[in-house]
Protein backbone atom coordinates (compact mmCIF):
# COMPACT_ATOMS: atom_id res chain seq x y z
CA UNK A 1 0.00 0.00 0.00
CA UNK A 2 1.48 3.59 -1.07
CA UNK A 3 1.50 6.30 1.41
CA UNK A 4 -1.17 8.15 -0.46
CA UNK A 5 -3.59 5.24 -0.31
CA UNK A 6 -2.70 4.88 3.82
CA UNK A 7 -3.45 8.33 4.26
CA UNK A 8 -7.03 7.34 2.14
CA UNK A 9 -7.56 4.76 4.70
CA UNK A 10 -6.97 6.86 7.71
CA UNK A 11 -9.66 9.12 6.68
CA UNK A 12 -12.35 7.04 7.49
CA UNK A 13 -10.86 6.24 11.16
CA UNK A 14 -10.11 9.69 12.59
CA UNK A 15 -12.28 10.88 15.17
CA UNK A 16 -14.53 14.02 13.86
CA UNK A 17 -14.22 16.56 15.48
CA UNK A 18 -16.31 20.24 14.61
CA UNK A 19 -15.81 22.73 11.78
CA UNK A 20 -12.21 21.97 11.11
CA UNK A 21 -11.18 24.62 8.43
CA UNK A 22 -11.00 23.61 4.28
CA UNK A 23 -7.66 23.44 2.56
CA UNK A 24 -7.85 25.84 -0.34
CA UNK A 25 -8.18 23.42 -3.43
CA UNK A 26 -9.11 26.39 -6.04
CA UNK A 27 -6.08 26.15 -8.02
CA UNK A 28 -6.40 22.35 -7.98
CA UNK A 29 -9.99 22.29 -8.72
CA UNK A 30 -8.80 24.93 -11.81
CA UNK A 31 -5.87 23.11 -13.36
CA UNK A 32 -7.97 19.95 -12.95
CA UNK A 33 -11.11 21.09 -14.89
CA UNK A 34 -8.79 22.26 -17.55
CA UNK A 35 -6.48 19.25 -17.79
CA UNK A 36 -9.52 17.21 -18.39
CA UNK A 37 -11.77 19.42 -20.67
CA UNK A 38 -8.63 19.60 -22.56
CA UNK A 39 -8.89 15.12 -22.71
CA UNK A 40 -12.46 15.23 -24.45
CA UNK A 41 -12.65 13.30 -27.88
CA UNK A 42 -13.65 15.08 -30.81
CA UNK A 43 -17.10 12.74 -30.78
CA UNK A 44 -17.86 14.13 -27.33
CA UNK A 45 -16.57 11.54 -25.14
CA UNK A 46 -14.23 10.69 -22.42
CA UNK A 47 -12.70 7.40 -21.87
CA UNK A 48 -10.17 4.95 -19.73
CA UNK A 49 -7.17 3.25 -20.93
CA UNK A 50 -7.63 1.57 -24.23
CA UNK A 51 -11.40 2.77 -24.89
CA UNK A 52 -12.34 1.29 -21.79
CA UNK A 53 -15.92 2.24 -20.31
CA UNK A 54 -16.45 5.33 -22.34
CA UNK A 55 -20.12 6.03 -21.49
CA UNK A 56 -19.20 5.94 -17.15
CA UNK A 57 -16.14 7.95 -17.62
CA UNK A 58 -17.92 10.64 -19.69
CA UNK A 59 -20.68 10.66 -17.27
CA UNK A 60 -17.76 11.05 -14.68
CA UNK A 61 -16.05 13.82 -16.34
CA UNK A 62 -19.47 15.80 -17.33
CA UNK A 63 -20.11 15.98 -13.96
CA UNK A 64 -16.96 17.04 -13.11
CA UNK A 65 -17.61 19.72 -15.60
CA UNK A 66 -21.40 20.57 -14.03
CA UNK A 67 -19.98 20.84 -10.85
CA UNK A 68 -17.66 23.28 -11.82
CA UNK A 69 -20.67 25.72 -12.36
CA UNK A 70 -20.88 25.22 -15.73
CA UNK A 71 -24.00 24.24 -17.66
CA UNK A 72 -25.23 23.00 -21.32
CA UNK A 73 -26.23 26.91 -21.73
CA UNK A 74 -23.86 29.06 -20.43
CA UNK A 75 -20.02 29.08 -18.67
CA UNK A 76 -16.43 27.99 -19.54
CA UNK A 77 -17.30 24.46 -20.27
CA UNK A 78 -20.09 24.80 -21.67
CA UNK A 79 -19.71 23.47 -25.33
CA UNK A 80 -17.42 19.96 -23.71
CA UNK A 81 -20.96 20.02 -21.38
CA UNK A 82 -23.61 20.00 -24.90
CA UNK A 83 -21.21 17.70 -27.03
CA UNK A 84 -20.96 14.62 -24.07
CA UNK A 85 -24.42 15.08 -24.13
CA UNK A 86 -24.52 15.23 -27.73
CA UNK A 87 -22.63 11.31 -27.42
CA UNK A 88 -25.40 10.08 -24.85
CA UNK A 89 -28.12 10.85 -27.14
CA UNK A 90 -26.22 9.41 -30.07
CA UNK A 91 -25.32 6.25 -28.23
CA UNK A 92 -29.24 5.74 -26.50
CA UNK A 93 -30.33 2.53 -28.07
CA UNK A 94 -34.21 1.78 -28.65
CA UNK A 95 -34.68 -0.02 -25.35
CA UNK A 96 -33.46 3.21 -23.76
CA UNK A 97 -30.16 1.55 -22.71
CA UNK A 98 -27.21 4.65 -22.93
CA UNK A 99 -23.75 2.76 -23.52
CA UNK A 100 -20.75 2.86 -25.87
CA UNK A 101 -19.37 0.42 -27.74
CA UNK A 102 -16.35 -0.63 -26.34
CA UNK A 103 -15.89 -4.40 -25.67
CA UNK A 104 -16.25 -4.23 -22.13
CA UNK A 105 -18.78 -2.21 -21.70
CA UNK A 106 -20.41 -5.20 -23.56
CA UNK A 107 -20.10 -7.56 -19.91
CA UNK A 108 -21.04 -4.60 -17.84
CA UNK A 109 -23.01 -1.78 -19.65
CA UNK A 110 -25.33 -1.47 -16.28
CA UNK A 111 -22.96 0.73 -14.88
CA UNK A 112 -22.29 2.85 -18.01
CA UNK A 113 -26.13 3.32 -18.03
CA UNK A 114 -26.78 4.20 -14.76
CA UNK A 115 -24.05 7.02 -14.83
CA UNK A 116 -25.43 8.34 -18.25
CA UNK A 117 -28.64 8.64 -16.29
CA UNK A 118 -27.30 10.52 -13.05
CA UNK A 119 -24.87 12.89 -15.54
CA UNK A 120 -27.68 13.51 -18.21
CA UNK A 121 -30.39 13.94 -14.99
CA UNK A 122 -28.17 16.71 -13.34
CA UNK A 123 -27.51 18.18 -16.89
CA UNK A 124 -31.02 18.43 -17.53
CA UNK A 125 -32.19 20.56 -14.58
CA UNK A 126 -29.08 22.87 -15.03
CA UNK A 127 -30.15 23.90 -19.07
CA UNK A 128 -32.02 27.13 -19.85
CA UNK A 129 -32.65 25.85 -23.29
CA UNK A 130 -36.14 24.38 -23.63
CA UNK A 131 -35.83 22.85 -26.67
CA UNK A 132 -32.90 20.55 -25.47
CA UNK A 133 -34.62 20.12 -21.96
CA UNK A 134 -37.23 18.11 -24.14
CA UNK A 135 -34.76 16.27 -25.73
CA UNK A 136 -33.12 15.31 -22.70
CA UNK A 137 -36.45 14.24 -20.64
CA UNK A 138 -37.19 12.07 -23.30
CA UNK A 139 -33.94 10.58 -23.28
CA UNK A 140 -33.99 10.52 -19.47
CA UNK A 141 -37.49 8.80 -19.91
CA UNK A 142 -36.22 5.95 -21.98
CA UNK A 143 -33.38 5.26 -19.77
CA UNK A 144 -35.80 5.01 -16.47
CA UNK A 145 -37.64 2.45 -18.05
CA UNK A 146 -34.67 0.39 -19.12
CA UNK A 147 -33.40 0.63 -15.86
CA UNK A 148 -37.01 -0.30 -14.15
CA UNK A 149 -37.76 -3.31 -16.65
CA UNK A 150 -34.09 -4.57 -15.97
CA UNK A 151 -34.35 -5.03 -12.47
CA UNK A 152 -33.74 -8.56 -11.36
CA UNK A 153 -36.15 -10.31 -9.39
CA UNK A 154 -34.45 -9.63 -5.80
CA UNK A 155 -35.15 -5.72 -7.02
CA UNK A 156 -31.08 -5.23 -8.03
CA UNK A 157 -29.11 -4.61 -10.70
CA UNK A 158 -26.46 -6.40 -12.09
CA UNK A 159 -23.77 -5.74 -14.47
CA UNK A 160 -26.21 -6.55 -17.67
CA UNK A 161 -30.05 -7.71 -18.31
CA UNK A 162 -31.28 -10.01 -16.01
CA UNK A 163 -32.59 -11.63 -19.01
CA UNK A 164 -29.23 -12.71 -20.38
CA UNK A 165 -26.77 -12.54 -16.79
CA UNK A 166 -29.51 -15.43 -15.04
CA UNK A 167 -30.50 -12.51 -12.96
CA UNK A 168 -27.75 -12.18 -11.08
CA UNK A 169 -27.36 -8.79 -9.53
CA UNK A 170 -24.88 -6.99 -6.49
CA UNK A 171 -25.02 -4.35 -4.09
CA UNK A 172 -23.00 -2.12 -5.88
CA UNK A 173 -24.77 -1.90 -9.19
CA UNK A 174 -27.89 -2.24 -7.08
CA UNK A 175 -26.99 1.26 -4.94
CA UNK A 176 -25.27 2.95 -7.95
CA UNK A 177 -28.54 2.75 -10.23
CA UNK A 178 -30.42 3.63 -7.27
CA UNK A 179 -28.79 6.63 -6.74
CA UNK A 180 -28.85 7.45 -10.26
CA UNK A 181 -33.10 6.97 -10.82
CA UNK A 182 -33.66 8.94 -7.22
CA UNK A 183 -31.53 12.01 -8.90
CA UNK A 184 -33.51 11.61 -11.96
CA UNK A 185 -36.99 11.64 -9.79
CA UNK A 186 -35.55 14.91 -8.28
CA UNK A 187 -34.81 17.08 -11.54
CA UNK A 188 -38.96 16.34 -12.20
CA UNK A 189 -38.74 12.50 -14.27
CA UNK A 190 -40.88 9.82 -13.54
CA UNK A 191 -39.19 7.09 -12.01
CA UNK A 192 -41.64 4.09 -10.70
CA UNK A 193 -42.27 3.89 -6.93
CA UNK A 194 -42.17 0.15 -6.83
CA UNK A 195 -38.59 0.09 -8.94
CA UNK A 196 -36.57 2.56 -6.08
CA UNK A 197 -38.55 0.85 -3.12
CA UNK A 198 -37.96 -2.63 -4.27
CA UNK A 199 -34.22 -1.41 -4.66
CA UNK A 200 -33.87 -0.23 -0.62
CA UNK A 201 -35.33 -3.27 0.28
CA UNK A 202 -32.59 -5.26 -1.72
CA UNK A 203 -30.32 -3.53 -0.02
CA UNK A 204 -31.51 -3.83 3.84
CA UNK A 205 -31.67 -7.49 2.88
CA UNK A 206 -27.99 -7.31 2.05
CA UNK A 207 -27.00 -5.91 5.07
CA UNK A 208 -24.66 -8.41 7.47
CA UNK A 209 -24.72 -8.13 11.68
CA UNK A 210 -22.06 -5.46 11.55
CA UNK A 211 -23.76 -2.95 9.08
CA UNK A 212 -21.85 -4.01 5.99
CA UNK A 213 -23.67 -4.62 2.85
CA UNK A 214 -22.36 -8.09 1.02
CA UNK A 215 -21.41 -8.08 -2.85
CA UNK A 216 -24.59 -10.19 -3.83
CA UNK A 217 -28.01 -11.74 -2.70
CA UNK A 218 -28.03 -13.83 -5.82
CA UNK A 219 -27.16 -17.45 -5.55
CA UNK A 220 -28.65 -17.79 -2.35
CA UNK A 221 -26.45 -15.62 0.04
CA UNK A 222 -26.92 -15.22 3.50
CA UNK A 223 -26.17 -11.57 4.66
CA UNK A 224 -25.51 -12.79 7.82
CA UNK A 225 -22.23 -14.89 7.08
CA UNK A 226 -21.12 -12.43 3.91
CA UNK A 227 -18.63 -9.97 4.31
CA UNK A 228 -19.96 -6.57 4.45
CA UNK A 229 -17.79 -4.43 1.16
CA UNK A 230 -17.18 -1.03 1.81
CA UNK A 231 -17.86 0.11 -1.89
CA UNK A 232 -21.16 -1.27 -1.58
CA UNK A 233 -21.60 -0.04 1.87
CA UNK A 234 -20.30 3.30 1.04
CA UNK A 235 -22.67 3.49 -1.86
CA UNK A 236 -25.64 2.35 0.33
CA UNK A 237 -25.27 5.25 2.68
CA UNK A 238 -25.26 7.46 -0.25
CA UNK A 239 -28.29 6.19 -1.51
CA UNK A 240 -30.18 6.62 2.12
CA UNK A 241 -29.43 9.27 2.72
CA UNK A 242 -30.74 10.17 -1.01
CA UNK A 243 -33.73 8.29 -0.76
CA UNK A 244 -37.55 9.87 -0.74
CA UNK A 245 -39.22 7.46 1.16
CA UNK A 246 -39.58 6.12 4.40
CA UNK A 247 -35.51 6.08 5.80
CA UNK A 248 -33.96 2.87 5.54
CA UNK A 249 -33.64 1.30 9.01
CA UNK A 250 -29.92 -0.02 8.34
CA UNK A 251 -28.78 3.88 7.37
CA UNK A 252 -27.10 4.55 10.75
CA UNK A 253 -24.98 1.45 10.55
CA UNK A 254 -24.56 1.53 6.42
CA UNK A 255 -22.39 5.05 7.61
CA UNK A 256 -20.99 3.70 10.96
CA UNK A 257 -20.00 0.25 8.57
CA UNK A 258 -18.56 2.15 5.92
CA UNK A 259 -16.50 4.66 7.83
CA UNK A 260 -14.36 2.10 9.60
CA UNK A 261 -12.92 -0.04 7.27
CA UNK A 262 -11.73 -3.60 8.21
CA UNK A 263 -8.89 -5.23 7.61
CA UNK A 264 -11.35 -7.55 5.53
CA UNK A 265 -12.94 -4.88 3.27
CA UNK A 266 -9.50 -2.97 3.19
CA UNK A 267 -8.43 -5.78 -0.11
CA UNK A 268 -10.42 -3.44 -2.30
CA UNK A 269 -8.11 -0.33 -1.58
CA UNK A 270 -6.09 -1.39 -4.33
CA UNK A 271 -2.34 0.32 -4.34
CA UNK A 272 -2.69 3.68 -6.24
CA UNK A 273 -5.81 2.52 -8.34
CA UNK A 274 -9.13 3.86 -9.18
CA UNK A 275 -10.78 0.84 -6.73
CA UNK A 276 -8.30 2.65 -4.38
CA UNK A 277 -10.22 6.25 -4.52
CA UNK A 278 -14.09 5.06 -5.68
CA UNK A 279 -15.05 4.20 -1.61
CA UNK A 280 -14.48 7.58 -0.32
CA UNK A 281 -16.12 9.39 -3.47
CA UNK A 282 -19.29 7.80 -2.06
CA UNK A 283 -18.08 8.61 1.56
CA UNK A 284 -17.36 12.12 0.89
CA UNK A 285 -20.84 12.06 -0.77
CA UNK A 286 -22.10 10.84 2.74
CA UNK A 287 -19.86 13.19 4.69
CA UNK A 288 -21.15 15.93 2.61
CA UNK A 289 -24.80 14.74 2.76
CA UNK A 290 -24.49 14.71 6.76
CA UNK A 291 -22.86 18.01 6.80
CA UNK A 292 -21.80 18.97 10.61
CA UNK A 293 -24.65 17.45 12.36
CA UNK A 294 -26.66 14.86 10.57
CA UNK A 295 -24.74 12.17 12.10
CA UNK A 296 -26.16 13.24 15.22
CA UNK A 297 -29.69 13.41 14.12
CA UNK A 298 -29.07 9.95 12.77
CA UNK A 299 -27.59 8.05 15.28
CA UNK A 300 -28.63 9.59 18.25
CA UNK A 301 -26.36 6.91 20.98
CA UNK A 302 -23.41 7.42 18.70
CA UNK A 303 -20.10 8.61 20.53
CA UNK A 304 -18.69 11.59 19.48
CA UNK A 305 -15.68 10.01 17.98
CA UNK A 306 -17.40 8.16 15.70
CA UNK A 307 -19.52 10.78 14.42
CA UNK A 308 -18.63 11.73 10.42
CA UNK A 309 -18.45 14.97 10.24
CA UNK A 310 -17.97 16.75 6.82
CA UNK A 311 -15.46 19.68 7.92
CA UNK A 312 -13.41 16.83 9.25
CA UNK A 313 -13.43 14.36 6.59
CA UNK A 314 -12.75 16.82 3.87
CA UNK A 315 -9.56 18.26 5.42
CA UNK A 316 -8.10 14.42 5.21
CA UNK A 317 -9.22 13.65 1.85
CA UNK A 318 -9.02 16.84 0.57
CA UNK A 319 -4.92 16.70 1.94
CA UNK A 320 -4.61 13.72 -0.25
CA UNK A 321 -5.80 15.01 -3.14
CA UNK A 322 -4.09 17.82 -3.29
CA UNK A 323 -0.84 15.95 -2.73
CA UNK A 324 -1.24 13.78 -5.18
CA UNK A 325 -2.11 16.02 -8.11
CA UNK A 326 0.36 16.07 -10.83
CA UNK A 327 2.11 18.76 -12.21
CA UNK A 328 -0.13 18.67 -15.51
CA UNK A 329 -3.22 18.83 -13.25
CA UNK A 330 -4.33 15.38 -13.25
CA UNK A 331 -4.59 12.15 -10.80
CA UNK A 332 -2.62 8.92 -12.16
CA UNK A 333 -3.93 5.66 -11.85
CA UNK A 334 -2.63 2.67 -13.34
CA UNK A 335 -5.50 0.25 -13.55
CA UNK A 336 -8.31 3.14 -15.57
CA UNK A 337 -5.69 5.49 -16.72
CA UNK A 338 -5.79 9.89 -15.46
CA UNK A 339 -9.41 10.68 -16.99
CA UNK A 340 -11.59 8.93 -14.70
CA UNK A 341 -9.43 9.45 -11.63
CA UNK A 342 -9.34 13.16 -12.41
CA UNK A 343 -13.05 13.44 -12.86
CA UNK A 344 -13.63 11.30 -9.48
CA UNK A 345 -11.06 13.93 -7.50
CA UNK A 346 -12.67 16.79 -8.92
CA UNK A 347 -16.36 15.51 -8.41
CA UNK A 348 -14.96 15.20 -4.81
CA UNK A 349 -13.52 18.65 -4.78
CA UNK A 350 -16.10 20.56 -6.06
CA UNK A 351 -19.13 19.18 -3.53
CA UNK A 352 -19.02 22.33 -1.55
CA UNK A 353 -20.08 24.11 -4.43
CA UNK A 354 -23.42 22.27 -4.48
CA UNK A 355 -24.47 23.34 -7.91
CA UNK A 356 -25.85 20.01 -9.27
CA UNK A 357 -29.14 18.18 -6.89
CA UNK A 358 -27.68 14.83 -7.09
CA UNK A 359 -25.21 15.84 -4.71
CA UNK A 360 -26.98 18.71 -2.60
CA UNK A 361 -28.32 18.64 0.71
Amino acid sequence: MTSSTALLALVLMTPSAPQVPAPDVRANVRDGVKWLADKQKADGSWEAINGMSQTTVTAMAGLALLMQGSTPTEGTYAAQIRKALDWMAKHAQPTGLIGGKSENEQYQYMAGHAAAILFVACAYDTDDDQDRRKKLAKLLDGAVKFAADNQTTRGGWGYISPRIGNDFDDGFSTANMLQSLLAARKVGIEVPKQATQKAIEYLVKSTNRDGGVIYSLAGGVRPMGGDGQPMNTASAAASGLMYDGTRPDPLARWVKSAKVSTAQQMQFLRTGGVFGLLPYYHMARVAYSLGETGHRKLDPEARDDDLMRWSTYRTGLFKVLKDSQGKDGSWSDPNYGPVYYTAIALVILQLDNDYIPAFSR
